[in-house]
This record gives C-alpha cells, structure tokens and sequence, in this order.
C-alpha cells in the first residue's frame, strides 16, 4: 500500500479545477482540508485556497504582479520506500526551510500535498520569480540529498496575463512543474 492509499492519508486537492498533478500525495496525518501541516509549521491546502482567491481578487482589481511557484520533491514515493516516511518528510521539511529563506515576508507559503509546495510571490513577476527559483534551486536539491542521499525539487511557475486572475496561472504553473518532473 502505498503513501496515497494509506488509511487515513487525503488525496491532493484540485489546485483548480484541471488534472491534478501525476502520483499525487495526501498530507501526512491530515486531510486535504487542513488548514496547518504541523510537520512542516507552514499553512496547508485550505489556508492555500483562501489565500489564492484573496490574492488573486487583489492582483486583478490594483493590476498588481503576482506569481505562482510550486516546488514538488522528485521521487517522493522512493524515498519513503527507501528510507522511510520519515525521513521523507525531513527531506520535504528541509526544502521548506530553504524555500521560505528565499521568499519575503508578504509571500505565502503552503504545503499542498506530502511532496508538493505551494508558493504565491506578491508583488512579483515571473522574471523576478524565475530568478527567486534559481537562487534556491540548488540549495534545495542539496536539502534533499544531504537527507536522503538522492532526489531533486521540480519547479513550475506562472504569472497572470494582464486583466486576468492569479487562479488562472496555477494551471500554467502545474503544466510547467509536470515538463520539469519529466526533465529528469
């Protein structure tokens, strides 16, 4: 059985109402409708789904940039296989340290999914946030194998075409993170 089926484990939720992305995870101990992952001390899939509406209703009405980023831990599922829950979950609680070490204050930070991260940059445009990437790509993937001794954090982002709202970007974000997760 594994981590998905798990008893008492929820599926990931629908960022939006597309495909969800591949392998999806529930939040370990919690359901799809936590509003606090306790492992991690950052906000969970309900506070991230109030927050986005909020955001989103914000960057339309002042035309204000903002950009989505979701970062997922490669090969989540070996590594619980591997090494264990545990230490899996060490793993996705160092990249969330380096993670909101890279993000401002005014950003928010949510754990969507047992490996998947979700990020809102307020005030910030996909060449701002391709570069916030960048800088934490590599200490992230680091973060990972320091752990764990292999794997990698995918990333996909996406910013809001002008007159349209945050919420339309996660699928941009989600095609983005799926081409990443392929890449290697």
């Amino acid at each position: 059985m594994g981590p998905a089926s798990a008893p008492g484990m929820g599926r990931r939720p629908h960022l939006i109402d597309d495909a969800p992305l591949p392998e999806p995870h529930g939040l370990v101990g919690a359901t799809s409708q936590a509003w606090y992952d306790a492992s991690t001390g950052i906000p969970g899939p309900a506070f991230w789904a109030v927050v986005l509406g909020t955001e989103s209703a914000r960057s339309a009405r002042y035309h204000r940039p903002s950009t989505i980023v979701l970062a997922q831990v490669v090969g989540f599922d070996s590594l619980v296989r591997r090494w264990g829950l545990e230490l899996a979950v060490l793993g996705v609680i160092d990249v969330v340290r380096v993670l909101r070490a890279g993000c401002r204050a005014s950003d928010y930070v949510a754990r969507l999914a047992d490996d998947l991260i979700g990020m809102i940059l307020t005030e910030t445009d996909e060449i701002a946030a391709i570069n916030m990437i960048e800088r934490v790509r590599d200490r992230c993937d680091q973060a990972i194998e320091l752990r764990a001794g292999e794997g990698r954090v995918a990333f996909g982002w996406a910013s809001p075409r002008p007159n349209r709202a945050l919420e339309e970007s996660v699928a941009k974000a989600e095609e983005l993170l799926r081409r990443d997760l392929r890449r290697g």
